[in-house]
């Protein structure tokens, strides 16, 4: 029996395609996937493979570009993505499940003018229907402090961005937000969510406020949920137990206001909390109220991020579907949800290909309820070579390389040049942090749940040509620790001794080349090539020492000179590349 097709749409930051997301792509199905350094949306695709769905007949993830105005995604990814699941399972419904923002782009189509009437089910999970507070952070002043897993993807992008577009956003998360990224405006809250710090704390009327969320506004109409009941069947899944934004305080607007304005509707002063949330969106917004739509099921301890991969949300979803749609369908026995495991995360953005070498030991630890070490499985890793993928284009390489379960120690890191341009090479950790749970009934035993986390981006910036060998350490020390990233000089000092060698005939000084080259040479250039490129190992060793050291400056300025008189006469390519890496061994 053919099985109606099941698409998810993922949430904020939940759907990965740099092309796109940077801009040099446009609007298209191709090319996106889940962020390759972090869980998201792996578990919800094993729950329903282990149901017998089969991926791009009867399952499918509706990718988007979550910058985007969610009406915008719905329009430009949400229907097309209908429709190939559609042609693909010979269907003429699907079932919608929304994670997050993900219910609001699923909820956009519904209830537009565009709907072809293909939506048999729309179950969203932790979709804040009345917008999230957290929003208000991000919106007004550039603040992301949303799921930390979001936030780790956000992050990333922010860094590429940086390094991408660096004048289009003049480095400033705010104008990223406002000019990239206005998707995020319909997250805000639509009730009175902020309150006067001056007197008594009373409600700021929402409809006075300068940066409002109009597309909640018109899709919570009530003639538009009347709509979206009688479109489509809706279940609407929240959780509660983590502390959640229920309003904020604020005082008024920043002075100077800035350009962008900061918080226009006023500058935070405190937060109030409760627990009747997931940590990111509240109960009573991740519901819909009215008679047509069941009130949300709600669960107890499963953080926002986690909803997609749960069990108990996976089971409620696939016994749903097995009552009102599909009687055959087998439930299976889900595990845990999954937590995430520490990765090490290597990026640049610059005209250079990436391989990363890792160290032998035992895996990092994880951290655990209040900083305690998790236990850590697993042998020893071995020494091995992490070509990273590039998710960028010829002109630019966008290269990720991501290291699961990484030993402590320092990993080598070989940048070669592939045309001339600016080098960013950053690194991060991402790993789980066990927090408490704090709704759990009083007396009941306490509950903890797996958080994802991560560090800051570490970054080294330099230069290189085509041709250009870049040796860089990154050394990891402990979960919560940035990596520390710089340049291996040694490493990259021995390459460009090793290329003038070669270069010069691999022994004899200059190999031929005419010795008036060097006679006009000043003695401090002629010593430095007779060193470099002479037959004395001892003193080539001493050279190498001095290139990967403090001292670097003189020995540097000197094979410079040789490496675009000399080289540079047979080769202008190669010394070009060769120059570029000796300079490195200046700046660092």
């Amino acid at each position: 029996m053919a099985r109606t097709p099941v698409i998810f749409v993922p949430g904020l930051c939940g759907s990965f395609n740099l092309m796109v997301l940077l801009d040099f792509q446009g609007p298209r199905l191709t090319g996106w996937n889940f962020p390759p350094f972090i869980s998201y949306g792996k578990g919800f695709l094993e729950a329903f493979e282990a149901a017998g769905y089969i991926r791009n007949k009867d399952l499918f993830v509706a990718f988007y570009d979550w910058r985007k105005s969610v009406q915008d995604a719905a329009r430009l990814y949400l229907k097309p993505w209908i429709d190939r699941a559609k042609r693909a399972a010979r269907a003429d419904k699907v079932i919608l499940v929304g994670h997050s923002m993900g219910g609001l782009v699923a909820r956009s189509y519904i209830q537009s003018s565009a709907y072809a009437d293909d939506v048999a089910w729309l179950f969203t999970l932790g979709t804040p229907h009345r917008g999230a507070g957290e929003a208000y952070y991000a919106w007004g002043g550039g603040q992301l402090r949303a799921d930390p897993a979001v936030k780790a993807v956000f992050d990333v992008y922010l860094w590429y961005l940086r390094h991408a577009h660096p004048f289009q956003t003049q480095l400033d998360p705010l104008r990223t937000i406002r000019t990239q990224a206005p998707g995020i405006r319909d997250l805000l809250p639509i009730d009175d969510y902020l309150l006067n710090h001056q007197g008594p704390p009373l409600p700021k009327p929402e409809s006075s406020h300068r940066e409002r969320n109009l597309v909640g506004l018109m899709l919570n109409q009530p003639a538009q949920l009347d709509l979206l009941a009688r479109r489509a069947s809706v279940t609407t899944i929240s959780a509660t137990g983590f502390p959640t934004i229920r309003a904020i305080v604020v005082g008024g607007p920043p002075i100077p206001p800035g350009d962008p304005p900061r918080f226009p509707d006023g500058e935070p002063v405190q937060d109030e909390v409760d627990t009747d949330g997931d940590g990111t969106v509240r109960r009573a917004s991740a519901g819909l109220q009215h008679p047509g739509i069941s009130a949300p099921k709600t669960l107890s301890g499963v953080g926002h991020g986690v909803l997609p991969h749960h069990p108990q949300v996976l089971n409620e979803i696939l016994q749903e579907i097995k009552d009102s749609i599909q009687r055959d369908l087998p439930i299976p026995a889900l595990g845990a949800p999954p937590v995430e495991e520490t990765k090490l995360v290597v990026l640049t953005a610059s005209p250079v290909t990436m391989v990363v070498e890792t160290p032998a030991g035992p895996p990092l630890p994880s951290g655990g309820v209040l900083g305690a070490p998790l236990e850590v499985v697993g042998a020893p890793l071995r020494r091995r070579r992490v070509r990273a993928r590039d998710h960028g284009h010829s002109g630019k390489h966008l290269n990720i390389a991501v290291i699961p379960n990484p030993p402590a120690g320092a990993y080598r890191v070989h940048l070669h040049g592939t045309a001339t341009g600016s080098l960013a090479l950053g690194a991060m950790l991402i790993s789980a942090e066990q927090v408490t749970v704090l709704g759990a009934a009083e007396g009941a035993p306490e509950i903890t749940a797996a958080e994802t986390r991560h560090t800051e981006i570490s970054t080294v910036h330099g230069q290189v040509a085509d041709g250009t060998d870049l040796f860089y350490e990154v050394v990891v020390t402990d979960v919560t620790t940035p990596p520390d990233v710089h340049l291996d000089a040694r490493a990259t000092a021995a390459d460009a001794m090793a290329k003038l060698r070669a270069a010069a005939g691999g022994g004899a000084v200059l190999g031929g080349v005419p010795a008036e080259v060097l006679g006009k040479a000043p003695p401090k250039v002629r010593a430095a090539a007779e060193v470099v490129l002479g037959e004395d190992t001892a003193a080539a060793e001493a050279a190498l020492e001095t290139l990967g050291g403090a001292e670097a400056a003189g020995m540097v300025d000197a094979l410079t000179v040789v490496a675009r008189d000399v080289v540079g006469a047979q080769d202008a390519a190669l010394a070009e590349a060769l120059i570029m890496q000796l300079q490195a061994l200046k700046t660092g």
